[in-house]
């Protein structure tokens, strides 16, 4: 793999570029006061920031000598199971068996993920 310094640039004026964005969206709004559709956008730009940040310690991780192969995949899981935790906490209805029964179907659903796919390219 050969390391492009523009490619990495990029991610990261994306990724900063996605903070300062949760940064106005969630300083400028009241939450009593805002239509429901600036929440959904509100609660997608964390997704999207979440998945960033996941991919990104993945990455970083490879530093470390941990070589993931397969970055997207997990970070999108990761994110999955982020999401609906954010999103059962935000109407009060997070609990610890919520998360008992959502980290299982996560990690069932992140191996079958891999059931039919192909083996010659590890960056799916």
């Amino acid at each position: 793999m050969k390391f492009s310094p523009h490619r990495h640039a990029w991610k990261l004026i994306a990724g900063l570029g996605l903070l300062v964005a949760d940064g106005l969206v969630f300083g400028a709004t009241d939450v009593g006061k805002v239509a429901s559709f600036i929440l959904v956008v509100g609660f997608l730009l964390l997704i999207a920031t979440v998945y960033c940040l996941f991919y990104g310690v993945l990455a970083f991780a490879r530093l470390y000598g941990l070589p993931i192969k397969r970055k997207r995949r997990l970070a999108g899981s990761l994110t999955g199971l982020t999401g609906c935790l954010v999103a059962l906490q935000s109407v009060g209805e997070l609990n610890i068996r919520d998360v008992l029964v959502l980290l299982p179907l996560v990690i069932i659903g992140y191996v079958y993920s891999f059931y039919g796919t192909r083996t010659d390219n590890p960056d799916i």
